[in-house]
Formats: C-alpha cells, sequence, structure tokens
C-alpha cells in the first residue's frame, strides 16, 4: 500500500455511499482511529443541506479496505513525520478532488484526569 492507494480507496467507500448518477457538492468521512476500531461518519452535503447515508449499505469488503487505508495512513504519519493521528477528515468534491485534514490531537475521552 502506499499514500496514493490509501486516498483512492477512501474516496472509492465514499463513492459507495452513493447512488450511481447521484449528484453532491461534496461527500465528508470522519473516521476515528483508535487500535484497530474504525468509526466513520459520513455526510453528503447539496445545495446546502447535509445528509446521512446508511452506514450499513457498503460491502463488508469496503468496510475492511477503509480500515486498511486508515491504519495505512497513520502508521505511514507516524513513520515520516514521529506524529500519530487519532482521526481525519477526508472530504471529496464532484471533480475526484479531494482534502483530508488530520488531527493530531488525542480526543478527551481517552486523555486521563
Amino acid at each position: 500500500m502506499n499514500t496514493e492507494k490509501a486516498y483512492n480507496i477512501l474516496a472509492n467507500v465514499l463513492f459507495a455511499h452513493t447512488q450511481e448518477n447521484e449528484k453532491f457538492d461534496k461527500l465528508e468521512m470522519i473516521t476515528e482511529i483508535d487500535d484497530g476500531v474504525l468509526t466513520r461518519q459520513v455526510t453528503h452535503y447539496l445545495d446546502g443541506k447535509e445528509f446521512y447515508p446508511r452506514l450499513d449499505i457498503i460491502s463488508s469488503q469496503a468496510k475492511d479496505d477503509a480500515r486498511v487505508a486508515a491504519e495505512f495512513l497513520r502508521s505511514n504519519l507516524l513513520e515520516t513525520t514521529g506524529d500519530k493521528i487519532w482521526d481525519f477528515t477526508f472530504t471529496l468534491y464532484p471533480d475526484g478532488q479531494f482534502n483530508i485534514d488530520y488531527t493530531y490531537d488525542m480526543p478527551e475521552w481517552m486523555q486521563d484526569d
């Protein structure tokens, strides 16, 4: 796996949450990574409105692929920068361009009091 392939997998997983020829302004997937567990929230934006597609409409293979891609990105960033990510937001646009924003701060619920 490489970074480009991981991004491609995440884009394909987002596309899997849409119907053929379905219009959107952007698709967004917020992904939380916690020791092998992957939590996703997908939002479909169209004409200023937000829609939340069911997460169970994609195949178990697509879910596994997304987990592997997310874990690769996390490991790759840790190896290349020394920074650990806890989650990221992957935003995909209709023209195929994308943006990815990483969160480097540990979630509050995981921090000791």
